[in-house]
């Protein structure tokens, strides 16, 4: 039976109204901004000596990412081209793990999404969630990869190299994440999640490529890692052999280190309520990245009391993985939320605590009226609130007045508008302030 009550916390009961909402400004946030001018002219020079020993008729297999990767299509495009011209016979492989439903139908959709399809890649998808087991670590930790890679002639790993919201080491999300999860598919990524909980993650994805790489298959051609700015832009772009191990793990780690130095991160260290728009898994693995909300293990700040997060990106296709990071949503995301997609995920990553609902509110002034009452102090313009897109988008956003003083003395923050009073439409849900520009 459906549940119908209802959470009745009043403006009585809360001692808020909706005139006590904080007023909000707008601000800008600049961060360092280098970026590569022609992303297609990289990619053909980086993949250049890969295809060097490529053979005519040569199948070779590409991996494709369920991240939202700013230039995954005209990146992918580039290696396609650039083997055709080498004679190979090119096809793209969904790599990410359980992604898609843990189906290869799903995964399918997932890159359909991003723009990748047959037609714009000019070359076949051929997905499947069936593997081959290619060793076993020392830990016992078996290996799996993706069969259709493993059975091609070569495999070109493309990726995204950024820091990773559960786990901090020499290497996080990138190359090795890729081939020991992405192509490991679900029964890969289920597994290595699970021996995690006793050995630690870094040390299971370091071994498991090591032995990944040391194999006879996949025969593995090369590498092209990007690295994205804070305004999703393509930063770098490089391609890593994957024939030296000690070598990947050093160049890998060299660009970790980069993408950590261009991260988009709060500009406030303690924050009473975080608004977040949507959450999704083209935002972030863990739907809103845990490296901005403080939630990756051994994180201190930022600290936030409370997040509440209004809704889901449509191209998550309802998978809510990150909604248990938040304190607060409204109820009517229940509807959106794909169970099946998110407790796939959330079991995979042996972490049920991303899949957890959290506190469902009727409207958005009790999400305020909470907000407001989660912290010690009780004037509610003292109300410490960010209010962003997602976690990806953090060049603008919404503050209270409460952060204003701080806000100007940021060499990198810019004010875009006087702070204005939050104001709710006729159901008691927030309208987004209009600017209002600041005095000169």
């Amino acid at each position: 039976m459906q549940n119908t009550t209802r959470f009745l916390l009043t403006e009585t009961e809360a001692g808020v109204g909706p005139g006590d909402a904080p007023r909000l400004f707008r601000l800008r946030q600049r961060f360092p901004r280098p970026a590569e001018s022609d992303v297609p002219g990289a990619v053909r020079r980086e993949i250049e000596p890969f295809v060097a020993g490529v053979s005519e008729g040569q199948r070779i297999a590409i991996t494709g990412s369920s991240r939202g990767i700013t230039d995954q299509l005209p990146v992918l495009r580039e290696c396609v081209a650039a083997l055709r011209q080498a004679g190979a016979e090119p096809f793209v492989v969904p790599g990410m793990g359980s992604h898609g439903g843990a189906t290869a139908e799903g995964q399918s959709a997932v890159l359909a999404d991003a723009g990748i399809t047959e037609e714009t890649l000019g070359c076949p998808i051929r997905s499947s969630m069936e593997v081959v087991q290619v060793g076993t670590t020392d830990t016992g930790f078996p290996v799996f990869q993706d069969r259709l890679a493993h059975d091609a002639d070569g495999v070109l790993v493309f990726c995204r190299v950024k820091p990773h919201t559960g786990f901090t080491g020499r290497v996080e999300s990138g190359l090795c994440k890729m081939l020991v999860i992405g192509l490991g598919k679900q029964a890969g990524a289920s597994r290595i999640h699970q021996q995690a909980l006793r050995h630690g993650m870094e040390r299971l994805v370091l071994d498991a490529a090591r032995l990944i790489v040391e194999v006879d298959r996949p025969r593995l051609l090369g590498g092209i890692a990007v690295v994205e700015n804070a305004y999703k832009e393509t930063a770098i772009v490089r391609g890593l052999a994957l024939d030296d191990y000690d070598a990947l793990i050093e160049n890998e780690a060299a660009l970790l280190r980069e993408s950590y130095e261009l991260f988009p991160r709060l500009p406030f260290d303690d924050l009473d309520a975080l608004i977040v728009d949507e959450i999704g898994k083209n935002v972030s693995g863990s739907g809103m990245d845990a490296n901005v909300t403080g939630k990756k293990p051994g994180m201190v700040r930022p600290r936030i009391g409370c997040i509440y997060v209004r809704g889901l990106t449509e191209v998550t296709h309802g998978n809510a993985v990150g909604i248990g990071y938040a304190d607060l949503m409204p109820r009517q995301l229940l509807e959106q939320i794909d169970l099946n997609k998110t407790y796939m995920n959330a079991f995979t990553a042996k972490h049920m605590n991303v899949g957890k609902i959290p506190v469902c509110v009727e409207n958005e002034l009790q999400a305020m009226q909470v907000m407001l009452n989660y912290r010690q102090e009780t004037d509610p313009a003292s109300l410490r609130l960010a209010w962003i897109r997602d976690t990806l988008k953090l060049d603008q956003m919404w503050a209270s007045q409460a952060l204003l003083d701080e806000a100007r003395a940021n060499h990198d923050l810019e004010i875009l508008s006087e702070p204005v009073p939050a104001s709710f439409d006729d159901a008691f849900d927030l309208v987004e302030p209009e600017l209002v520009a600041p005095a000169a």
